[in-house]
């Protein structure tokens, strides 16, 4: 004898799973059924929108008053240092301030500026004073030369050398020819002539090479140098 089957027999309970993800929306099932995700912050590959903008506001302020320097010029003060200068107060930090023989006296204020810095902020050449060599401490720069260099042996000529960071030199020995790129940023005068007169560096004489400047160098003699790097 055959039974009648009601609605609750008829299907198993598996049916009446699959029958109401059918009617019923798939992410409401998935609301019900599945493990929520933990928040996004709590991963270590994201944080909160407030947080990023704070870290990212933070590291533009740590950039913006952060100073970078080439290598030969944060290794400039020690071999001042170790040649017998004090802590160089006239360095990077007073690349701005200029001296000038004319300016120069022994008045309390100078004495307090004794120590390396610029005469120049543009490429120029003039003879040294003896004031400008104490206020400026050239004693106890550091010595560059180029007898132990190929490189730089006499008659040899550097074509288009760049300037990768400012110099101001005092010739101690020998002799150097400058001769500046037409750039007007180089020269003086006539920016639309195309002469350039080469420049003579001789014993006794400061000079100043800005950052970039670019020129072509030929030794004459056999040179040394004191120099400070800014």
């Amino acid at each position: 004898m055959m039974t009648k089957q009601t609605a609750s027999s008829k299907y198993s309970p598996k049916k009446w799973l699959l029958l109401f993800c059918l009617v019923c929306d798939s992410r409401v099932v998935s609301a019900f059924f599945l493990p929520k995700p933990p928040p996004a912050w709590t991963t270590p590959t994201t944080m909160p929108l407030k947080k990023c903008q704070s870290i990212i506001s933070s590291s533009s302020r740590t950039t913006a008053t952060r100073h970078y320097y080439h290598p030969a010029v944060e290794g400039w003060e020690q071999k001042y240092i170790d040649a017998g200068g004090r802590s160089a107060s006239g360095g990077a930090d007073k690349e701005q301030k200029t001296i000038s023989s004319s300016s120069a006296s022994s008045s309390d204020d100078d004495k307090l500026l004794v120590g390396p810095r610029l005469v120049s902020t543009e490429f120029e050449v003039h003879a040294a004073t003896e004031t400008e060599l104490s206020n400026l401490d050239v004693k106890h720069w550091p010595v560059w030369t180029t007898g132990d260099k190929e490189k730089w042996s006499v008659g040899n000529q550097i074509v288009d050398k760049e300037m990768p960071y400012g110099e101001l030199s005092y010739v101690i020995s020998g002799k150097l020819e400058i001769i500046p790129s037409l750039s007007s940023d180089n020269t003086t005068g006539d920016s639309s002539s195309s002469v350039v007169v080469p420049v003579i560096v001789s014993v006794g004489d400061f000079v100043t090479f800005p950052k970039g400047f670019v020129a072509s160098w030929k030794v004459l003699e056999e040179l040394t140098w004191n120099y400070y790097l800014y």
